[in-house]
């Protein structure tokens, strides 16, 4: 007998289904190109299940890029410079090719540049990009004076070589392989590159 599920439970299965509709949506056909109306009919749900749970589409693209910075941690604090590098690849080169990855590097990226002309997206990509450094500074500060600059600027460095890796990656994987990310951690961080000689 299927376990009967509380309303809370039924609620946060409803938006999970709402939120991987929109992504794929988003992703595939565009932002702008995607109506409330035909993400909730890919959940198999009325709007009105969308309106119950996100106030338009500007709450259901935060939720969604909020959904993404819960997915990708917490992590433990690292143990040194070497072992968060290696992490952090690992970690990218894992996932980044994967369909899910692409659908939602799409999206993101036209949302940044929606965000770029209307205030009103703006935030949402702003607040992302906030957490994601102040995640990454978090780390580089526990590893106190193992770096070779302050923690702030690593972390800025590291979401650039993130998505900038991504988006040339995704559209010509051939020319840049995820790899490339890897080399770029360990150039910031100033460890060994992994297979190579030590760095002067």
């Amino acid at each position: 007998m299927a376990e009967r599920l509380t309303r809370a439970q039924q609620q946060a299965r409803t938006r999970e289904r709402l939120l991987d509709s929109a992504e794929t949506l988003f992703g595939d056909r565009g932002i702008h190109q995607t109506s409330l109306d035909e993400i909730a009919a890919a959940a198999g749900l009325t709007k009105g299940a969308v309106y119950a749970n996100f106030g338009g589409k500007n709450d259901l693209i935060a939720a969604l890029l909020q959904r993404k910075l819960e997915g990708d941690g917490p992590a433990e604090p690292p143990a040194s410079v070497e072992t968060w590098a290696a992490g952090l690849g690992q970690s990218y080169e894992e996932h980044v090719p994967t369909p899910e990855v692409r659908r939602f590097a799409m999206a993101f990226l036209e949302l940044w540049l929606v965000g770029m002309r209307d205030e009103s997206h703006r935030a949402a990509v702003r607040d992302w990009l906030r957490t994601v450094r102040a995640f990454h500074a978090r780390e580089a500060a526990a590893l106190g004076d193992g770096l070779p600059m302050p923690a702030e600027q690593a972390a800025a460095l590291l979401l650039a070589l993130d998505v900038g890796v991504a988006l040339q990656h995704l559209i010509d994987p051939d020319a840049l392989p995820v790899e490339t990310y890897t080399r770029g951690v360990e150039a910031v961080l100033g460890v060994t590159p992994s297979g190579g000689p030590p760095r002067r």
